[in-house]
């Protein structure tokens, strides 16, 4: 969801939340909230804790659908929705993104080291097969943070970060080196597949995520 559809997203619901107050918008606003906060923010996220402890509280003081319940929960979920407008508004949303695409890299990476260390041979294929998953996702997602358009082949995405100025110097060669690796690692042609190149390119982009989304 790009800048615009969620600024169009946020006007309906808020616009919504204006109108008859009733159960049915309550639910309907409420789960439009819930997925502009996963989709900005991340699952779990200290701002969905937060609605959600203010709509338990308000569950625990009425009966469930009661006019006053419904009202309160609307206010609640209204408040969310400006505060994630005024985000959007003030330029925030490609840092809160960075930060999101960070920490659930950061995560795959640490769980694919944790699995190759276990050692043996089913482990260092599974830590392969994540190790590829990141080093891909990583480039895709910072070929759209720099505004870049899809690109199905992988390494077209490389070429575009290269001519972009993104993937720079020695980085463009050992981006195209890797691309073999994720070839045999996501079509399990484990015997082409070793534990020190599952280290080498978990590293690479490891310093791709400290560089551009720290």
């Amino acid at each position: 969801m790009d800048v615009e559809a969620i600024k169009v997203r946020l006007k309906d619901l808020l616009q919504d939340s204006q109108g008859s107050k009733n159960l049915e918008v309550q639910n309907r606003v409420h789960q439009g909230t819930l997925g502009l906060l996963h989709v900005l923010y991340g699952r779990d996220s200290s701002r969905e804790r937060d609605m959600c402890n203010a709509l338990d509280r308000i569950a625990k003081s009425y009966y469930p659908g009661v006019p006053a319940s419904v009202d309160s929960s609307i206010n609640v979920l209204r408040g969310v929705l400006q505060a994630i407008q005024a985000d959007v508004e003030v330029g925030m949303l490609g840092s809160l993104r960075d930060a999101v695409t960070s920490e659930v890299l950061s995560d795959l990476i640490k769980l694919a080291r944790t699995v190759s260390d276990e050692g043996g041979e089913a482990t260092k294929n599974v830590a392969a097969v994540l190790a590829a998953a990141a080093f891909e996702d990583s480039l895709r997602r910072l070929a759209a943070s720099a505004g870049l358009p899809h690109q199905e082949k992988l390494a077209d995405v490389v070429t575009a970060l290269k001519e972009k100025d993104v993937l720079q110097g020695a980085q463009v060669g050992i981006a195209q080196s890797y691309l073999s690796f994720r070839n045999r690692a996501l079509h399990a042609k484990w015997t082409e597949v070793d534990r020190p190149e599952v280290a080498s390119i978990l590293g690479f982009t490891e310093a791709l995520l400290v560089k551009h989304f720290s």
